[in-house]
């Protein structure tokens, strides 16, 4: 499997401190204490993602093919600049997929809305926790990440969970509210400058039933939030925005976990 490049705060952290000590090297730039020093804290960082893989149960076969089909693929498909926005790094993982589907088992969830599902991964490891007559509904704008996914899908004895409604999520969630659906799980990875008024939809219309989950992904985003504003691109702008948003609404309360680029886990209460 190739190796995907550093994009959330420990990667980060791990890679500058690897590129620190190697210009470092041999030269005598610093004391050995500092050195050493140095070189634990790279290790602590490049050590501890494996060391949580290890210690969380195996995924499935076919989770572990998607995530190695997704990397493989090639995102840059006819070269259009909505496909130019896909990576293989927005792979949620082994460890946050294994998060997800225990979230889901534990909430006894039956009803689960996607907003956001680029390959697949975490819409195939919640669609595992869901009862045979559970349904999750992945909205997804991208028809090229969309035609992957169903390929996808189609190896598991899950994928019939899973309904794909290809086009933008607001159109979606207008269409969602006529059905009278309610979700007992959101769990929300798209656009992060739609964050918020993703959020504040599903608020304002009772889509998500009173004690309901909320799953947010990258919260994190690379550290740009909590980074100084010269570092923080309008990705990392929204984020914060949006996190601050969260810590001010009153409806929910929330815990923001450092789990790969950040994941915060809210529960409706008001």
């Amino acid at each position: 499997m190739s190796k995907l490049r550093p994009v959330t705060p420990l990667s980060i952290i791990a890679s500058n401190l690897e590129k620190a000590l190697t210009r470092i090297g041999s030269k005598d730039l610093v004391d050995t204490e500092t050195k050493e020093l140095l070189e634990m804290a790279r290790d602590l960082a490049t050590g501890l993602e494996p060391y949580l893989v290890e210690h969380t149960t195996p995924e499935e076969n076919t989770l572990r093919n998607l995530a190695e089909e997704t990397i493989k693929f090639d995102w840059r498909g006819d070269g259009s600049s909505q496909i130019n926005s896909l990576e293989p790094e927005m792979l949620s993982g082994h460890v946050e997929g294994m998060f997800l589907r225990q979230i889901v088992a534990l909430a006894n969830c039956k009803n689960i809305l996607e907003i956001g599902l680029f390959s697949g991964y975490s819409a195939l490891a919640m669609a595992q926790a869901l009862p045979e007559d559970g349904k999750l509904v992945a909205c997804e704008i991208n028809d090229y990440a969309a035609k992957f996914a169903i390929n996808q899908f189609s190896k598991s004895e899950h994928g019939h969970k899973i309904e794909l409604r290809i086009g933008d999520a607001s159109e979606t969630l207008e269409t969602l509210v006529q059905e009278n659906v309610v979700f007992d799980l959101v769990f929300l990875d798209a656009d992060k400058a739609g964050y918020k008024s993703y959020f504040e939809f599903l608020l304002e219309n009772k889509m998500v039933k009173q004690g309901g989950i909320f799953l947010i992904d990258n919260t994190l985003l690379q550290g740009e939030p909590y980074l100084k504003k010269d570092y923080r691109g309008k990705g990392g702008e929204a984020i914060r925005l949006f996190n601050e948003y969260l810590s001010k609404e009153t409806r929910i309360e929330q815990v923001l976990l450092p789990i790969r680029d950040g994941v915060t886990l809210a529960r409706l209460i008001a």
